[in-house]
């Protein structure tokens, strides 16, 4: 699924711009559905002059026009827009199609601010299905025209290019940026134009030209990474535009989402890089605590390798937001601080038990030199207490409730509470019906991208909230910071059981997320290769039940393991009573798993990684479990990461598989982007190949029986793989011969493997 790029100059109807009493423009019509050039393109193209008067050879200039339009393939008799700009009247704005080529078309005059409306087509109330963006009026939900002040200046990106030498291991990048007077003709002042490089001045490569007011960044001779470029500038009257975001990256290949390894470095437990900043909260026992895990320590991983002998391509963070000193009672018996970031508590200020923003900003580029991209954990669902927004808001309307209401506890469940409950009685819960509430929240998440140059969201929680704030949200970035087509990776998470298909695929969508992380699968592997307690044709069908069900182009994350359940290696240790983890918070408490003595544990988990690193989208690794951490439920799922001489030779073991599952993913086309193709599923063996075309095939095997097994597969003629193809095992070195359209694999007791030419 790409989402659709909603570009400024294509938004004439949705975002528009006016003065006080004037027509406007720049509102979402239609969304370019193409997105922006992948590196070594070239996006040559003028600036589109909708809605702005171009003097011959000067600078553009905006349209007060508010154009709205609707596109229909069926016959329309009565077509109006209705909203809080025109008393909700369906005479008063009807819309026409003057050419008969089914797109209709009102011209609106307003001032600047944002009006629910809703077209009214032959007498039935419709959401513009063109416009992400929604406003709640009076309890209902309406599409929501943003009308900007079309007296201020704007900056579009008119033109981007990027190119890569491979005979030097270097890249170019060229970046033209387009200064759009106001209305009012104020004109451009030369001295407010800068461009920045990531957050860095760029004034030596960058021309402008004062007659038209281009703007133009080159640079040659880079090093492989992410140049996120901004440019500033203002009017003669003081009136900035809004910054121009428009990010690049310079490497040999292009990068897209299916490509990814996610890793989530659980940031308090992850590595300590800086014991200057350590500040444990006292009274709080040890697992509750805050532990000294940072930024610098993640940092110091990246820079070290670590993740890149894993495959990784994504790093998720915990959220980096501030969060209250102290502790705080949790539904048992224990204090909890907010050591998982999960407790906002200023909407832009970061931990700085995890460090600052500088410190941020470093991890972050040091991931981009290595080709990481960076997610961070966004808190969307709620706020603590001791949050400005809360003191400040809580009398607006911002939020439900007071408190009363608790997810899970007496009359207050979490199906039928799920929007308005909290999660604690000091966690007030959003109501992002609340247009304002709305608003507020996403401009903070828009800061933080720009702020830390960050690549992705991890949305939390989205099942608690109305899908509105989720689109806002989405409708922004591919406003404001997907501007080149450079995709911003919003992954939700909803957690469900393994029947959630619908409630996840609700949230997915072109105005929605890009993927979820896959409960439904979770659920399944754990059940089939770690606790065995299914056959692996179940695990097969979970799968195929997967396949087509979601949106295209969406990119789901497979998971064995995260922060909310019991870890995957005590379900293998058979350590966890129940696939669902009953009692296991209590048995963290108080008798806490041990780590495997044995093989065979640590054998599933390499099946498992198997299966979960060959999988089509973006497979999540949750810290520890590369090594085949223990623990029971939260906090014991959480404890500090170890690395090195800490490992016993069987946690070795396994972390050389996982390196080689994600080394072999990394350097395979077919594994990272093709084309999952079922081969053979029975209870204790199951093979299907990953298909990029005809020759960029990688056959997967996993075999939990105990006796080694020759296994013959059929392969069919579109895999390119003509006899006498020899294929390598590439976890144990095996090769096989393909024969007669087949080839017949040694499997070794309890292994998998990953066969390619």
């Amino acid at each position: 699924m790409t989402r659709q790029r909603l570009v400024p100059w294509l938004f004439l109807p949705l975002l528009a711009a006016c003065g006080p009493g004037e027509p406007s423009p720049d509102a979402p019509d239609a969304a370019d559905d193409g997105g922006g050039p992948d590196a070594d393109a070239d996006a040559d193209a003028d600036v589109p002059v909708d809605g702005l008067d171009v003097p011959d050879g000067g600078t553009p200039v905006r349209s007060c026009d508010v154009v709205v339009t609707y596109r229909s393939a069926s016959p329309v008799r009565n077509l109006a827009i209705a909203g809080e700009f025109n008393g909700w009247s369906t005479t008063a704005h009807p819309l026409r199609d003057d050419d008969g080529d089914g797109r209709f078309e009102v011209v609106l005059s307003l001032g600047p601010g944002e009006y629910g409306y809703k077209f009214v087509r032959d007498g039935e109330w419709l959401l513009d299905p063109d416009n992400p963006f929604r406003k709640w009026v009076g309890g209902v939900e309406n599409s929501d025209l943003i009308v900007e002040d079309c007296r201020e200046p704007e900056l579009r990106l008119a033109d981007w290019a990027t190119d890569w030498d491979p005979a030097r291991g270097r890249g170019d990048l060229w970046v033209a940026a387009q200064y759009v007077d106001g209305a009012d003709r104020a004109g451009l002042d030369p001295d407010s134009v800068r461009v920045e490089v990531n957050g860095v001045a760029a004034a030596a490569d960058v021309t402008l030209d004062e007659r038209t007011g281009r703007v133009t960044l080159e640079r040659f001779e880079l090093e492989p990474g992410k140049y996120a470029v901004e440019v500033f500038a203002s009017d003669r009257a003081g009136r900035a535009a809004r910054p121009l975001w428009a990010p690049l990256w310079v490497e040999a290949e292009a990068f897209d989402w299916n490509d990814a390894v996610i890793y989530f470095a659980f940031t308090d437990r992850f590595r300590n890089g800086d014991p200057g900043n350590d500040a444990p909260a006292p009274g709080v026992e040890t697992p509750a605590n805050y532990q000294g895990g940072d930024w610098a320590g993640i940092t110091a991983a990246i820079e070290e390798g670590y993740f890149d002998e894993l495959g990784v391509r994504a790093l998720w963070l915990s959220p980096v937001v501030d969060n209250p000193d102290g502790g705080f009672p949790g539904s048992d018996a224990h204090q909890y601080t907010g050591y998982h970031g999960y407790w906002p508590s200023d909407p832009r200020a970061t931990q700085p038990r995890f460090g600052s923003l500088d410190d941020l900003r470093a991890l972050t580029a040091a991931a981009h030199r290595r080709g990481i991209r960076v997610l961070v954990d966004l808190v969307m669902n709620h706020v603590h207490e001791e949050h400005p927004y809360w003191r400040d808001h809580r009398a607006d309307g911002w939020f439900n409730g007071d408190g009363s209401c608790v997810c899970g506890r007496d009359w207050c469940d979490w199906e039928t509470h799920k929007l308005d409950c909290w999660f604690a009685s000091y966690l007030p819960d959003f109501d992002f019906t609340n247009h304002d509430a709305a608003v507020r929240f996403v401009e903070d998440a828009l800061w933080w991208i720009r702020a830390a140059n960050l690549d992705g969201f991890r949305c939390d929680a989205v099942k608690h909230m109305p899908i509105s704030v989720t689109m806002r949200l989405a409708g922004k970035i591919a406003r404001e910071i997907e501007t080149t087509g450079v995709r911003f990776y919003l992954v939700g998470e909803t957690f469900t059981g393994e029947d959630g298909r619908w409630e996840i695929g609700g949230f997915l969508g072109p105005f929605a997320l890009d993927g979820q992380f896959d409960f439904p699968i979770f659920w399944a592997a754990l059940d089939a290769l770690v606790r065995h307690g299914r056959g692996l044709d179940a695990l097969e069908a979970a799968v195929r039940a997967n396949e087509g069900f979601y949106p295209p182009g969406t990119v789901m994350s497979p998971f064995l393991g995260n922060h909310d359940v019991p870890r995957a290696f005590s379900h293998a240790n058979g350590d966890i009573a129940d696939l669902w983890g009953g009692g296991s918070r209590e048995q963290g408490w108080n008798d806490p798993p041990g780590p495997g003595v044995v093989a065979a544990p640590y054998e599933r988990m390499k099946r498992a990684f198997t299966f979960l690193l060959t999988l089509p989208g973006a497979p999540l690794i949750y810290y520890g479990d590369e090594i085949g951490m223990p623990g029971a439920g939260d906090p014991d799922n959480r404890r500090r990461m170890r690395f090195g001489p800490e490992l016993s030779p069987l946690e070795q073991g396994l972390l050389d598989h996982v390196r080689a599952v994600g080394r072999a993913r990394a350097g395979s086309v077919a594994l990272r982007r093709g084309a999952r193709v079922p081969l053979r599923a029975g209870a204790d063996f199951l093979a299907y190949a990953r298909v990029a075309g005809p020759g960029q095939v990688a056959l997967v095997t996993i075999h939990r029986g105990d006796a080694p097994v020759f296994e013959t597969l059929y392969l069919p003629s579109s895999f390119g793989l003509a006899d006498g193809t020899v294929l390598t095992d590439r976890l144990r070195g095996g090769t096989a011969v393909v024969s007669g359209g087949a080839v017949t694999l040694p499997v070794a007791a309890g292994a998998s493997g990953i066969w390619t030419p």
